[in-house]
């Protein structure tokens, strides 16, 4: 039954997943996701962690960054940029190199979702992680185990979860 089976059960670890730094630009982000999938891997985020901020010794997790994030914030940019309206934006600036590369200076940590109440604790149910997921409108939550980032669930891990069981 999903209620017994617990979120930390599911997730893929940490180890398995692309990270980026706050500090980063979006154009290292862009190039870290791409080596990850070129790879054979499936993500479509990354997980943002900070070089200042720690959980013991270790680096705090502190953001997701997804490709929407990613194409908001070159979107963003660009209007910034050219003070443009969303309605009369051209998109053609996505097919040339050197607009690409001024857009994509914005630093990670000002596109991430930060992570303020989207997410689980290993031990929490995969009801929880469902719950969580409608509500707060995500299709990716951090696991932690107290302050300490372990893993992550994604809507297709449960998927996945609630496939075997039919």
């Amino acid at each position: 039954m999903p209620e017994t089976k617990k979120v930390g059960e599911i997730m893929v670890p940490l180890s398995e997943y692309p990270v980026v730094y706050e500090t980063d630009t979006l154009k290292d982000a862009i190039k870290v996701l791409r080596n990850y999938r070129a790879a054979g891997h499936e993500h479509r985020s990354l997980l943002v962690f900070s070089k200042t901020k720690k959980v013991g010794d270790e680096e705090r997790l502190v953001g997701i960054l997804t490709t929407r994030d990613i194409l908001n914030a070159i979107k963003k940019n660009r209007m910034l940029y050219d003070n443009t309206e969303l309605f009369t934006m051209s998109w053609a600036f996505f097919y040339r190199r050197e607009p690409l590369n001024e857009l994509t200076v914005t630093r990670v940590g000002q596109a991430i979702r930060p992570l303020v109440d989207a997410y689980v604790q290993a031990d929490d149910t995969v009801t929880r992680a469902i719950e969580l997921m409608m509500t707060k409108n995500v299709n990716i939550l951090p696991v932690f185990e107290g302050k300490k980032a372990v893993g992550i669930i994604r809507a297709i891990d449960l998927l996945d979860y609630i496939a075997g069981m039919l």
